[in-house]
């Protein structure tokens, strides 16, 4: 990446600890001669200037988020198409997607800064929604798309078709589709597979199936999945990310595939995959446990 000048902070803004960390960090920044701006939300509470998300994620070289999955989540989906690199660092509760703990802030933003990190891309998804042959609505996911009732438990009925083929009749609580980087949040509760996100992947995995036989599917990169709502006891939704949402309605078809969008993202060499399982989620085993 080019040298970087624009610096641009996201934070969740309820929480004390992430407005200390944002008026520490951006004074740092600004005394190394950088360009700080902060989402409007944030700011607010800072009694600051800020920009719209949207038009921070156009103006930054590096957009730092400071919070949970949430806030970095937020972060990935106004960088999409653009130049800047995420950097999530975790000041919120689990923190799976971020790559720095709060404690690290200071170091991972100087190898950010220097360069020293790799960049990594990672696809998002994309979903439409088609109504009686016209286009509804199309939007944008990091880690997944979820189609579920909108009021509480209830099964929903489908149809899906992927693969060249009808995959057939589903009912379930909902479907949840994830790209490799959400493999390990919502679709990994359900039961679905850890992926590596070094993969172009579509995992497709049912919740709450009506069916022992309803698995997991792992979709190709150029793969597509439409989906049909064919009922409910109840409104039907469309989430993106768990934080965007769409009404539906019966007989509209959604069709999910891994959008040509990508977003940048910092790699901390010291936090892979395989050592966030294991202090995030719990990923346990010894040799001494195996052979006791």
């Amino acid at each position: 990446m080019s040298r970087v000048r624009r610096v641009g902070i996201l934070g969740h803004p309820g929480r004390p600890a992430v407005r200390r960390a944002t008026a520490h960090l951006a004074s740092g920044l600004l005394r190394r001669g950088l360009d700080v701006e902060l989402d409007e939300r944030l700011a607010r509470e800072m009694d600051r200037p800020g920009q719209s998300l949207e038009k921070l994620g156009r103006w930054c070289d590096i957009l730092i988020t400071l919070g949970g999955d949430g806030t970095a989540l937020r972060g990935a989906r106004a960088l999409a198409r653009k130049k800047g690199v995420l950097l999530p660092v975790n000041l919120g509760g689990l923190g799976f997607l971020t790559i720095a703990e709060e404690p690290q802030i200071g170091p991972a933003v100087r190898a950010a800064l220097r360069e020293e990190w790799n960049v990594g891309k990672r696809r998002l998804i994309e979903a439409t929604v088609i109504r009686s042959g016209r286009t509804r609505h199309r939007g944008l996911a990091m880690n997944d798309v979820v189609l579920k009732a909108a009021g509480g438990y209830a099964a929903v009925h489908f149809r899906l078709h992927a693969l060249g083929s009808d995959l057939g009749h589903l009912v379930a609580d909902g479907l949840i589709a994830a790209s490799a980087s959400g493999s390990t949040a919502y679709s990994l509760s359900a039961g679905g597979p850890v992926v590596s996100p070094q993969m172009e992947a579509l995992i497709v995995t049912p919740v709450c199936p009506h069916t022992l036989g309803s698995r997991s599917l792992v979709l190709g990169g150029r793969d597509a999945l439409a989906i049909r709502v064919l009922g409910a006891f109840g409104p039907v939704a469309l989430f993106f990310d768990g934080q965007e949402s769409v009404p539906l309605e019966p007989a509209d078809e959604v069709n999910v595939a891994l959008a040509r969008a990508t977003v940048r993202v910092f790699e901390n060499p010291a936090k892979p995959l395989a050592r966030a399982l294991r202090s995030k989620l719990g990923w346990q085993g010894s040799e001494r446990r195996s052979f006791s």
